[in-house]
């Protein structure tokens, strides 16, 4: 994947250069699951006032040599001590840093992914260290020696499927803002993105279910119907206790009542036959949606994929991954 080098507004640098540095870049820091900043990782360039501050120590260093002042050159060379000094700290402050992707939530399309990486600094720390992809998803993180963060970085999902941002950028100005220490990482961070629920939604069933498929006349413990009688376990409800029971013969029994049990609702895509297949997939989410918050059981089939009637968290992720997923499902 492309390196994405980018100037300070964002545009990245096209043509020819663009792909000869994302291609130098590839081959020196490849995709890992962690890495560690060394000095193969980590770039150093001075800063706009970095530049600016280096002009004015060599303006002062000529004005001092023309004028053959001592004093003037001594200001000079102190000004040029400061930023060598720059680089090495800026350098030390970012060397040892150790960086882990951890995990990403799921989420839906146009909505903003959350990705968790663990940052653990060096003995001697790191300071004011900024990652993530764009100037307005940074994160700044200050570390004591040895210490670990928890750094939760947010990008925005545009599309269903596998959200992959590429390589983020790791950067920090410490410690006067004159040099800019940076390395771009990819730690093969990728977020399971599902459709967009349809705003308006307009459900459809396939004609098999409307004549009755799937459903039964199965019952459920409940509070409907007298079912029978069974030995009372300690601890139930004393309005369960069959007292009439009790006075016959001296024992103990709880009564069972049962109700039908709710029949499960399939979710079919062939339903929806002749609609685009993204606004499809957003009807079919908004289904689902609808029907977990309900508590009614339901099922989804997918062209060459089916799962069965549930209800739940765990039901609902593996019907909405089947979406984010399609045409390729598990």
């Amino acid at each position: 994947m492309a390196t994405g080098i980018k100037h300070k507004s964002g545009a990245r640098i096209g043509g020819q250069l663009g792909r000869r540095i994302d291609k130098w870049v590839e081959k020196r820091l490849p995709p890992v699951e962690e890495v560690t900043l060394s000095h193969r990782a980590i770039f150093v360039l001075p800063t706009r006032w970095g530049v600016g501050f280096v002009m004015l120590a060599g303006l002062i260093l000529l004005t001092g040599i023309n004028y053959q002042n001592s004093m003037i050159l001594a200001v000079g060379f102190f000004l040029i001590s400061i930023f060598v000094v720059n680089i090495l700290i800026a350098y030390r402050n970012m060397s040892g840093l150790v960086i882990r992707f951890h995990r990403a939530a799921s989420c839906f399309a146009d909505e903003l992914a959350g990705f968790e990486f663990l940052v653990t600094a060096s003995e001697h720390g790191s300071a004011a260290v900024q990652l993530g992809w764009t100037p307005d998803s940074y994160v700044t993180l200050d570390l004591e020696p040895n210490a670990q963060r928890r750094a939760v970085i947010e990008c925005r999902c545009r599309k269903r499927g596998w959200l992959t941002p590429g390589r983020m950028l790791i950067t920090s100005t410490y410690p006067m803002g004159l040099i800019r220490a940076w390395s771009w990482q990819d730690l093969n961070a990728k977020a399971l993105v599902y459709p967009r629920p349809a705003s308006q939604p307009q459900f459809k069933w396939s004609a098999s279910l409307a004549e009755g498929e799937g459903k039964g006349d199965s019952h459920m413990v409940g509070q409907e119907d007298f079912a029978g009688l069974r030995t009372y376990v300690p601890g139930e409800p004393l309005t369960r206790i069959a007292w009439k029971k009790y006075a016959q013969q001296g024992e103990l029994y709880s009564k069972e009542f049962s109700q039908p049990e709710l029949d499960p609702d399939w979710i079919d895509f062939d339903a929806y036959q002749g609609m685009e297949t993204e606004l499809c997939l957003s009807m079919l989410c908004a289904q689902i949606l609808e029907l977990e918050q309900k508590g009614t059981p339901y099922g989804l089939r997918m062209p060459g994929w089916a799962c069965g009637p549930g209800s739940g968290l765990e039901h609902r992720n593996k019907c909405l991954t089947a979406l984010a997923k399609y045409p390729d499902h598990v």
